[in-house]
């Protein structure tokens, strides 16, 4: 079926947006007027105005790469509205088992209930909750570029070993031998 130029147009515009052929179709069912097409008119589309599709794709990169979870500062509040939530239970907690058990104002501790009509309520420290307010926090530092991975620069990669050790030792002392101990021809 031949599109007309609105079609084309559109057509183009969808496969620079990297979407798939039957994603384009569902799209083309919807477009006025509705419309269909096959891979090779879909390929043929593409090498026919292929500048104009790659200036459209850089577009649609640049895009997506300046957009939604790929800017850190929208990362970065995600992580804090999770953040605050989990602070919000926290609180909430406390304010119920305040006089429930000891330590319950912390909003630290978990209630469960055990027994065979499960009607006795069994309190514990809530350590799953703590790990994932630890975890939050160091994704919002590595975000900040606060944390760095540690990369050992002493041992080239060996597991630190007396021997290890003693080699580094002789290779510092020893500046005519190279780092696998043996003399330079």
């Amino acid at each position: 079926m031949k599109l007309a130029r609105k079609q084309q147009n559109a057509l183009l515009e969808w496969a620079a947006e990297g979407l798939q052929l039957s994603e384009i179709n569902e799209r083309g069912a919807k477009f006025d007027p509705p419309f269909e097409v096959e891979y090779l008119q879909l390929k043929n589309a593409r090498q026919r105005s292929k500048k104009r599709y790659s200036v459209l794709r850089e577009e649609f990169e640049a895009e997506a790469v300046s957009e939604g979870l790929a800017r850190r500062a929208v990362r970065i509040r995600g992580l804090q509205a999770l953040f605050d939530k989990h602070l919000e239970l926290i609180h909430a907690r406390g304010e119920e088992m305040a006089d429930e058990v000891a330590g319950g104002a912390t909003g630290l501790m978990a209630r469960d209930y055990r027994g065979k009509d499960a009607d006795r309520a069994v309190y514990k420290y809530d350590a799953a909750l703590i790990r994932e307010l630890r975890g939050l926090l160091d994704d919002i530092a590595k975000e900040l570029g606060e944390r760095r991975t540690n990369v050992d620069l002493t041992t080239k990669g060996q597991s630190i070993t007396f021997a290890v050790l003693a080699q580094m030792a002789s290779d510092e002392s020893n500046p005519s031998q190279d780092s696998a101990g043996a003399e330079p021809e």
